[in-house]
């Protein structure tokens, strides 16, 4: 397979423990969760860069794709519990915008340090780093980490059963998927190396573009929820703004690769501003649901669009394999036409399309639990 495997690893994993994790959260409070998780993300960080075989690879990997995947829910529970439901979508916004700032460092600035220092050094620090902060928390979190755990009603098959019954989510999901699905496509697994290829570009200037596209993204995170609560909590206009945008971004990608590279910069700002919509895609969710099952509900979407990831980069691989024969070697590198990128952009735009259509048929919730319970 063409695109490397321990990011699809990390994706398959932690999109599979997304429903464990939301129950996990609603059973036993998001401050315990999310020690836990950054404990095996600190461990499984540190012991990469150390790992000298694929199965230590690929076996940290996972290990650092379980961690993560304690994180983001705990999040979401936690300001659920802590804060009023108006303000939520804004803080959710917040707190993305200091999560996306590690994804930030991971573009231009990691780039910078693997040439000074290598990758093994820059990874090992940033893994001894995430420890050290979860040691810090957990200090600071002590008296919670120690108190008696509560009896909670949620458990995975009833939690599942009852998010997966309610049908009201399901386009919300859909948006959410695809949406994400496509940013994260571009921007971890095929943009780089698209510039690479396509564009001419070295590796530093393509990961000055894939800087500029989180840039970008955290910026577009915090405006919706500020803007969302702006227009009285409102969530249907977001999304369909979100999927509209996630339409338009393969259609700049489609013309980088037929009339100029001059559209990279479109590409990247429509990519970019299309995955804003990520915590009003939350919020909505986690409003269309039982209110006590949050992190589960959050979870399930989380779950569809991590593991569509995974597809994503699979299929992505598949097609980019499919141009080998067409392919060009230089000094050791692969470099792909860019008909083979063509048509995974075609494929996303199909995808975006179904979205933008779904996004229609999502119900407005003002920033209010409309869950309604099925009469027995």
């Amino acid at each position: 397979m063409s695109l490397p495997k321990r990011g699809v690893i990390t994706s398959y994993v932690y999109g599979g423990m997304q429903i464990f994790s939301g129950v996990l959260v609603d059973r036993f409070g998001p401050v315990r969760v999310i020690v836990v998780g950054g404990v095996l993300l600190g461990v499984g960080s540190i012991l990469f860069p150390l790992s000298n075989t694929i199965l230590q690879l690929y076996v940290t990997r996972a290990l650092v794709g379980l961690g993560a995947s304690l994180m983001y829910l705990s999040v979401v529970k936690e300001l659920d519990i802590s804060f009023n439901n108006r303000h939520f979508s804004a803080l959710l916004s917040s707190s993305l915008f200091a999560g996306y700032a590690g994804g930030l460092m991971g573009t231009m600035p990691f780039e910078g340090a693997v040439r000074a220092f290598g990758w093994r050094p820059s990874l090992l620090a940033v893994g001894v780093a995430c420890l050290a902060a979860v040691i810090l928390a957990a200090a600071f979190t002590w008296n919670i980490l120690t108190k008696k755990i509560s009896r909670s009603r949620a458990s995975v098959f009833p939690a599942v059963r009852r998010i997966l019954s309610n049908r009201t989510s399901y386009s919300v999901i859909l948006c959410s998927t695809v949406v994400f699905g496509n940013f994260f496509l571009m921007q971890a697994i095929i943009g780089k190396k698209l510039l690479e290829d396509c564009c001419g570009l070295n590796s530093g200037a393509a990961a000055s573009y894939t800087f500029l596209l989180m840039l970008v993204s955290m910026s577009a995170s915090v405006f919706s929820g500020f803007f969302s609560k702006m227009i009285g909590n409102r969530r249907r206009p977001v999304i369909i703004a979100a999927s509209f945008l996630a339409v338009l971004a393969p259609c700049a990608g489609l013309l980088i690769l037929k009339a100029s590279p001059v559209w990279i910069l479109p590409c990247y700002l429509l990519f970019g501003l299309s995955s804003g919509g990520t915590p009003i895609f939350s919020s909505t969710i986690k409003e269309m649901n039982d209110s006590g099952y949050a992190a589960s509900a959050v979870g399930v979407g989380n779950a569809a669009a991590y593991l569509s990831i995974a597809v994503y980069a699979t299929l992505s691989g598949i097609v980019l394999d499919k141009f080998t024969a067409q392919a060009v070697r230089v000094e050791g590198a692969i470099h792909y036409p860019p008909q083979a990128y063509a048509v995974i952009f075609t494929g996303l735009l199909v995808l975006s399309v179904l979205a933008f259509i779904g996004s229609f048929y999502i119900k407005e919730t003002y920033g209010k639990n409309i869950w309604v319970p099925k009469a027995k």
